[in-house]
């Protein structure tokens, strides 16, 4: 009998500066099980991990310190090597003009932290990725 290898994990880059949410969101990622959560703490190191690791998709905080969130997607939209990595936006910002601005450079999702919780979080991306396969 053929033993199948498993399915590689989906990398998935989470930029927050909220240590408690990094662990959340990671944890969760784990239990939902076929995920590797990478986690950076600002935008800067963010940036620089999306680079090193090009994950499967990244969820990005807008506000954080050193380089925020706008900044590092239009950062990874201008270069070739991470411009087609999905990028859900998961912050506290959430007035229209800021869910408009973040769609319009290239976000799949803006999502506002108040109305979500880890689990919705994980639909989200096992959502981004089922309509990238059916894209493809």
């Amino acid at each position: 009998m053929a033993t199948s290898k498993p399915k590689p994990k989906r990398k998935i880059l989470i930029i927050d500066d909220e240590p408690a949410l990094l662990d959340i969101y990671s944890t969760q990622l784990n239990l939902a099980g076929g995920f590797e959560p990478i986690t950076a703490d600002d935008g800067v190191r963010g940036m620089q991990l999306a680079l090193k690791e090009l994950p499967d998709l990244i969820v990005l905080d807008i506000m954080m310190p050193l380089k925020d969130g706008f900044e590092v997607l239009k950062d990874l939209k201008s270069r070739p090597v991470t411009r087609d990595i999905p990028v859900i936006i998961l912050s506290n910002l959430g007035q229209q003009y800021e869910i408009k601005h973040g769609l319009s450079m290239g976000a799949e999702r803006y999502l506002v932290k108040a109305d979500m919780s880890s689990d919705d979080l994980v639909n989200e991306i096992v959502s981004v990725f089922s309509e990238g396969e059916k894209k493809g």
